[in-house]
Parts: C-alpha cells; sequence; structure tokens
C-alpha cells in the first residue's frame, strides 16, 4: 500500500493472515464455480472424436469424478474390443486445440477442440466441442478433476482403485458381486487364498443380505471386505512391538518407533500431526491416537517410502559452474520408436522435457520451401518442422525444471536454411536465448541460467564471425569449411544402412556455417581429437560416441575425467543401435561424463537407472558431481587407487511385497510366482546382485523376510535398482523396478513402489524392506 503525496514513499507486503482472510473469501466461489462445472459434465454432453483423416464420432463424454475416470457412451461397436473410459490419473496433460503438433485438429476450428494426451506412449485423444465456451468447461473440468488424485490420502487412494477392480469384475453392471464373481477377481489380483477363508471374510461383509436372497456384495461392502482380505501381518507385527498392550499408538509410541526404527528425531507435535493426518478414525485422531490401520497408512504415506523426502525437493548448491554438474539427456529426442523407419514427433519432445529431460537433441537437415526439417538423416524416418519443435521446446521447456535447457544441434542444413532456423530461434525464444556476444570471464551456473534456452553446437570463431557479418549469410566461395556438427551419426547410419546408401549423399564432416547461426550458439561444440588437443580449444562441449568412450574409460580414465573437468562430455548411442536401444549409462558418470544421452523412447534398465539418478534434487535435471570427480588428485577414490573415507555396508531385509501385478505377457488365470532381484550400480568394484527366493502361487502378498548386504565402497556414485520378476522355467518375465541413489534412501522400515517398464507408476504394488547403514571402516 502507497503512502499519500508528501510522505516517503514505501510499501507494506501483505502477512500471513492477510493471505488467509483472502483465501477464506475466494474459496467459498471458486469451489461452487467448479463444483457447477463439475456438475455439469458427469451429467455428460456430446463431443466429437476426431480419427485419422479427419472423420468424426459423436459420442456422449462424462467425467466421472468418483470413480476418476473419463468415459464415454454410444458406441455402435458392441462386440469389439474398444477402449471407452480413461482413468483420469493416466493424463499427462489437456491441451487446447490451438496447441496441437500431431496436424489431425487441421482442418477443425482449433478453438473448439481439445487435445488430452496420456502417459508416456504419446497417445492422444482429440476432441471437438459443440462450441469455444463448451471447450473451455471442458479444458477447467478435465485439469482439476487430473490433479484431484494427488490431494487424496492413502485410504482413499486404495479405496478408489479397489471400487476400480470391483468394477472390472462387474460383468453385468448390475453393481454386485456373487462369491464366485469375486473368487475370480480375487485369482486376476493374484491372490490364489483358502477358499473356505475367503467364504467367511464374504459372510462377514455382506451386512445388507435380505431373508432368502443371494449372497452379494455391493461397491461399499466390497471395499470392507478387500481390506479385510489384505490385512498385513508383517506390519502387525512392528505394531505390537510398540503399543504396550494398549491396541494402539499415543504420540510417545510413535516417537519411540520413530526414533529407534527410522532414525528420525520426530516432536510431540509433529508425532500428533502424523496421527491426524493417517489416522481414520476420527474417535481415535481425537485422543491422538493411532490404530493399526492408521499406522499401516502411515508406513505406506509418501514421506515413509523409501525416497527421502529431503531430495525430492532442490536441496544441492546451484551456483557452481554449470559443468559441474549431471545433466538429465536425450538423444534422437524426436524418434518414438527405431531409427530406421519409425515416426518423428514434436510430442516426443514434450515428454522429455515434462520428465525433467534439460538436453535435448535436433538434427537438422534442409526442408522444401525453405523449411528446415527435424528427422534421422539417410532413412526413412518420418520428418517434423524445426519451426514446430522450437515452439513446443518454448512452450514446456520450464513446466518441470526451471534450470536451462539445452538444445544440442547436429546440424547438417545449407547457409540458407541455416539462417532461417537462426531467425525462428530469434523469433520464437527472444528473450529466453542464452548467446552471449562475448565469452563470459567464468562458466555461469545453472542458477545464473534459469530460464534459459541454450543452443549447442559448431561456432565460428570471433574474428570469423565478425568478418563474415559484414558480408551477410553470403559465404564466399574460397571461405574455409567449417566443422558444424560435433558428432556425425548420420553418417554412421548411412555406412550401415543398404537400403538408403544408394540414394543417400556422400558423407560430408563439414559444412559452411552462417554468421546468424553462429551467433545463436550459446555453448560452442568441438570435435574430440584426443584429450590434450581437445582440452587445448575453446570449446565447452565434445561429443564422443559409445565405442569411443568405452574405449577410451577402459585405458585413460584419468585422462576423460579431466576432460570433463574443463568442459561438458557429451556420449551418445553408437549408429549401429538402428532399434534405439542403450548403452549402460554408469561407466560414463563414474568417470565424470556430465551429459549422458539416451533413447528415452526405449525402456529398459539404461533409462531406468536414469530415471532413478536424476529424481535427486527435485528431479529438476542437474545433478552436483561427487568433489572427487572435480578433482584429479581425488579421481583414485573411483579407480580404488585412493580409499573412499565414505565406505558403506547396507544392509537390506525384504519383508514382503503386496498387489504386485502379472506381466502383460502372462497366460490368463495363471497365478505368478514372484522373486526380488536387488542390484547395486556404480563403480566397477561395487556391480553387485543379490536375488531371492522364489514364492510360488502369491503375487498378492508375498513374504520373504530376507536379509542380503552389500558392501559399497563408492556410495556417491551407487544406485540401488530392485527388480520383481516373475520365475519362469525358461525365461523369467519382468513385472517392475524402482532405483534409487543410495544417498537417497531413508533407513527403517520403508515402502518401495514400483514402475512398469517404461516408467509408469504401477498403482498400489509396493516392496515392504527394513533399511540399514554401516560405516565400512
Amino acid at each position: 500500500m502507497a503512502c499519500t503525496r508528501g510522505e516517503e514513499e514505501h510499501y507494506t507486503i501483505p502477512d500471513e493472515k492477510y493471505y488467509d482472510a483472502l483465501k477464506k473469501k475466494l474459496l467459498p466461489a471458486l469451489k461452487e464455480f467448479v463444483d457447477r462445472i463439475l456438475k455439469a459434465l458427469s451429467e455428460g454432453m456430446v463431443l466429437h472424436k476426431i480419427k485419422d483423416g479427419g472423420i468424426l464420432y459423436p459420442r456422449k463424454f462424462i467425467l466421472d469424478t468418483q470413480n476418476m475416470k473419463l468415459r464415454y457412451t454410444g458406441s455402435e461397436k458392441k462386440f469389439r474390443k474398444k477402449k471407452t473410459s480413461w482413468d483420469l490419473s493416466n493424463i499427462r496433460e489437456v491441451r487446447e486445440g490451438e496447441k496441437d503438433y500431431a496436424k489431425r485438429l487441421e482442418p477443425f476450428d482449433r478453438g473448439r477442440c481439445i487435445a488430452v494426451i496420456f502417459g508416456a506412449n504419446h497417445h492422444t485423444l482429440h476432441l471437438l466441442t459443440e462450441s469455444k465456451p463448451e471447450r473451455d468447461m471442458w479444458l477447467k473440468g478435465l485439469r482439476f478433476a487430473q490433479n484431484m488424485e494427488q490431494y487424496m490420502d492413502q485410504k482413499e487412494q486404495t479405496d478408489k482403485w479397489i471400487r476400480d477392480a470391483f468394477m472390472m469384475a462387474d460383468k453385468n453392471n448390475d453393481e454386485r458381486l456373487d462369491f464366485e464373481e469375486v473368487l475370480k477377481l480375487l485369482k486376476q489380483l493374484n491372490a490364489d487364498m483358502d477358499k473356505k477363508y475367503v467364504h467367511e471374510l464374504f459372510d462377514k461383509a455382506d451386512t445388507n443380505k435380505g431373508v432368502g436372497e443371494r449372497s452379494t456384495l455391493d461397491s461399499e461392502e466390497f471395499v470392507h471386505f478387500y481390506h479385510s482380505v489384505t490385512e498385513r501381518i508383517e506390519i502387525e507385527e512392528i505394531f505390537l512391538k510398540y503399543d504396550g498392550g494398549k491396541g494402539y499408538f499415543s504420540a510417545d509410541d510413535l516417537q519411540r518407533f520413530m526414533k529407534e526404527q527410522q532414525k528420525e528425531n520426530v516432536s510431540e507435535d509433529q508425532a500428533k500431526e502424523y496421527i491426524a493426518a493417517y489416522e481414520p478414525q476420527k474417535n481415535m485422531q481425537l485422543e491422538d491416537q493411532m490404530s493399526l490401520i492408521g499406522f499401516r497408512c502411515f508406513l505406506c504415506s509418501k514421506d515413509q517410502q523409501i525416497f527421502k523426502p529431503a531430495h525430492t525437493r532442490v536441496y544441492q548448491d546451484m551456483n557452481r559452474p554449470v559443468t559441474h554438474y549431471f545433466v538429465n539427456s536425450s538423444h534422437n529426442t524426436y524418434l518414438a520408436e527405431d531409427q530406421l523407419k519409425g515416426p518423428s514427433k514434436v510430442e516426443a519432445y514434450i515428454t522429455a522435457l515434462s520428465n525433467g529431460c534439460r538436453c535435448v537433441e535436433l538434427d537438422c537437415w534442409d526442408g522444401p520451401d525453405d523449411e528446415p526439417v527435424i528427422y534421422h538423416g539417410y532413412t526413412l524416418t518420418s520428418k517434423i518442422l524445426f519451426h514446430d519443435v522450437i515452439s513446443a521446446i518454448k512452450e514446456y521447456a520450464f513446466q518441470a525444471s526451471p534450470y536451462p535447457v539445452i538444445l544440442s544441434i547436429e546440424n547438417h542444413c545449407s547457409v540458407k536454411q541455416q539462417a532461417v532456423m537462426a531467425n525462428k530461434i530469434n523469433a520464437i525464444f527472444g528473450d529466453l536465448l542464452y548467446a552471449p556476444e562475448e565469452p563470459p570471464a567464468t562458466i555461469p551456473s545453472p542458477s545464473d541460467l534459469m530460464g534459459k534456452i541454450i543452443l549447442k553446437g559448431g561456432k565460428l570463431s570471433d574474428e570469423t564471425g565478425k568478418r563474415l557479418a559484414t558480408v551477410g549469410n553470403a559465404v564466399p566461395e574460397n571461405e574455409e569449411e567449417h566443422e558444424v556438427s560435433d558428432e556425425d551419426e548420420a553418417a554412421e547410419v548411412q555406412d550401415a544402412t543398404t537400403q538408403e546408401k544408394e540414394r543417400a549423399p556422400k558423407k560430408k564432416s563439414k559444412l559452411k556455417l552462417s554468421p546468424k547461426f553462429s551467433a545463436a550458439i550459446g555453448m560452442k561444440a568441438v570435435s574430440y581429437k584426443g584429450i590434450e588437443e581437445t582440452l587445448a580449444t575453446d570449446g565447452m562441449f565434445a561429443s564422443i560416441g559409445e565405442n569411443k568412450v568405452l574405449k577410451i574409460i577402459d585405458h585413460d580414465p584419468e585422462g576423460l575425467n579431466k576432460l570433463s573437468q574443463k568442459l561438458f562430455v557429451r556420449t551418445y548411442p553408437a549408429g549401429s543401435r538402428t532399434d534405439s536401444s542403450n548403452y549402460n549409462p554408469t561407466p560414463m558418470w563414474n568417470v565424470g561424463c556430465q551429459v549422458v544421452a539416451l533413447n528415452f523412447q526405449t525402456g529398459g534398465e539404461p533409462l531406468q537407472l536414469n530415471h532413478g539418478k536424476f529424481m535427486d534434487n527435485g528431479g529438476c535435471g542437474y545433478i552436483l558431481k561427487p568433489q572427487f570427480l572435480l578433482s584429479s588428485d581425488k579421481f583414485g577414490i573411483v579407480t580404488e587407487k585412493i580409499k573412499n573415507p565414505k565406505r558403506r555396508k547396507l544392509i537390506v531385509k525384504i519383508i514382503s511385497a503386496y498387489q504386485i501385478p502379472k506381466p502383460n505377457n502372462s497366460k490368463k488365470g495363471e497365478i505368478i510366482d514372484p522373486f526380488v532381484k536387488i542390484e547395486i550400480h556404480g563403480v566397477k568394484s561395487d556391480q553387485q546382485s543379490v536375488k531371492t527366493s522364489v514364492k510360488n502361487n502369491n503375487g498378492f502378498k508375498p513374504r520373504w523376510d530376507e536379509v542380503v548386504r552389500f558392501k559399497i565402497s563408492v556410495p556417491e556414485l551407487a544406485l540401488v535398482r530392485l527388480v520383481i520378476y516373475d520365475h519362469d522355467r525358461y525365461l523369467d518375465d519382468f513385472i517392475g523396478y524402482n532405483v534409487v541413489p543410495v544417498l537417497s534412501m531413508q533407513e527403517g522400515y520403508r515402502h518401495i513402489p514400483l514402475f512398469s517398464k517404461n516408467g509408469d507408476k504401477m498403482p498400489q504394488a509396493l516392496v515392504f524392506v527394513h533399511i540399514e547403514f554401516e560405516d565400512d571402516l
């Protein structure tokens, strides 16, 4: 609030009470507004599904917030298996039609269109509404409902999942399940249980049974039944050790449990807050008491899972030179499938950036009508416009992280189309572009570069750039050619593919560089020509292919580490990996390579390790390297010429698992035989793996109680990968995984959530462990 004239002008910042009062004033109106929208959408509206070729299918769409689904009715194909509903939790984004990159909406009024994008596979539901106000109503309603699930507590999420299972089993839609239907559902959920025991629990749950009526359970009765079936004896055993025979935890009991087992000192007030948050019974909440059910909800909560809550936020020093950080990096980002004939998609850039990737690759080639395109050169992969890609990058660059995005440019364009790219870059990115006219005196930090987009690529020397700028973009014929791409993977592919080899032009390692495009480059890339020669350059990036970098690691790891202390070292998969497979990234991280680029479209162990590593530091995409990777004197810790003072012993007790789903390729009706494999990934001496025993016919609540021990010499670089498999005589089937940096693990009784092969979180699936660390002196 400004003072009156004549007084010294100053401003008062509103305090917390002001915002609380404002919130109380606005929330009722906001709630009424949201409720009105959700009510209208829950009654359903006719929208048009847009299919390939611009075909429209009118369907009645319903936003079902009770069951957290978007569904439709009206399809005439009753006997064809077709998806007619989607979980709201699987929606990655609800996008206005004006921002569609799939070109499917081109024939329609985009102001009336919505694109609903699901999961990591880029599946998109395109819808056309009757009017723009109707479209805006769906946008608001879907976006609000999409976020509802994250505000549910653990019990609400579990109950929703149980109701989903109930609906799946209710084949005749009578909203009831009889005993045989329940048995069949339990088998589908991997529960092979004693029939008599299940029948007792079923009868107990059937509270609304009338005289002479057939025993059935409605949705709410089934929820109670399911909770009784899934009692966790292993959690009850822990509870009984600390409840003092009272049948409940007091705040003092919870404090003692947290100190002795979870290695956390919590105050009495904090313990009472936990009880208030996780105890479902109001009368016990009022007495500051936690029941067994409340304790189970507490142990399954996010804060009590294995990953340290502090590491889910940015906690590292972000003011060091940017080259001191590992960077979450993608290779051939535009590809959605293989590297020979698969589709290129703008959506792949959006997915990568949304998942925290901070370095994406653009393979740029001349396109028709002076419009540069991006695709995998000399192959049959489809082409997308450079303009569309950088437009999407601008919009999504900083939604997952505020720290800089690096565009790794593989430039194969003519001088003319390089100038076109430069014009588009400057027009679209504007002030977001980091391209200083003079090299900075010191290397900027991630904090210095927050909100900036940086082009990495070939760059003219300062003298050449200034001289050529005086003659515009026309490069004289006698001008020396300049290395534009610091890697030429396209040439590798050209040599490896016979079907395109005859049509492809001869490999060119050098191209003339447009001064305009050169001026837009913020980080100069140089070709790797040996450690000392590359160190002598003024470059900030050197890219080294997979095969070459592995040879250097074998013969001169100290030299490669020395190189990574001065500039970014980017590694990328061999051109022979035409199936978009990935290499193991850990050897590159171990020697300090910061930008270890992977094919994000291909699930598997390498991408899982990348996922786990970059969950650290708040998932911001930048992780500060350990000090021994920034000092040649201490690099011996990696090669074990120097003993690491932080060596640790990791003791893991694998107690049990819960709600383990079947593999995607499992036979219908078959109960899985699960086992757990724990691996340590890091320096060579730390590579270890251990398997538990197999639990036959039990994916519902398998229990192991098996202890494994690991000695870890360099915990700063170690990742723990836990995988659940279904044992098979010939080939064990992968079910789910989690990867956690050793230094991000919490001690005590912890639940580990599981992810599918492609990184999607599995609902309800958990592994229950006890973690303990000891110094290894």
